[in-house]
């Protein structure tokens, strides 16, 4: 399988709030560690949410914000490697 067609979903202790329009603030409950999203991360975090591939999600950030592939894939798996590594997202 490649890294593109992982599945990846935020911790159950991960909640999110929107700051404002272009911002999205994670807090993990357990370790307290906060983590704030521009525009495309916020994005991308929804996505996550909702059990897309990272595939599907640079899919759309093509679509959404006019990116060619290989920015909006290498833009998914960055984020997704510092959320995961971080403790704010896994792999299922």
């Amino acid at each position: 399988m490649s890294q593109m067609q992982r599945t990846v979903q935020p911790d159950p202790d991960v909640v999110d709030t929107e700051i404002d329009a272009d911002q999205l603030a994670l807090l993990h409950l357990g370790s307290k560690m906060y983590f704030s999203l521009n525009q495309t991360g916020a994005r991308i975090w929804h996505d996550l949410k909702q059990g897309l591939s990272l595939e599907d999600i640079s899919l759309r950030l093509q679509q959404e914000f006019d990116v060619d592939a290989e920015q909006a894939q290498k833009s998914v798996e960055q984020l997704v490697d510092e959320l995961t590594r971080n403790g704010l997202a896994r792999e299922v």
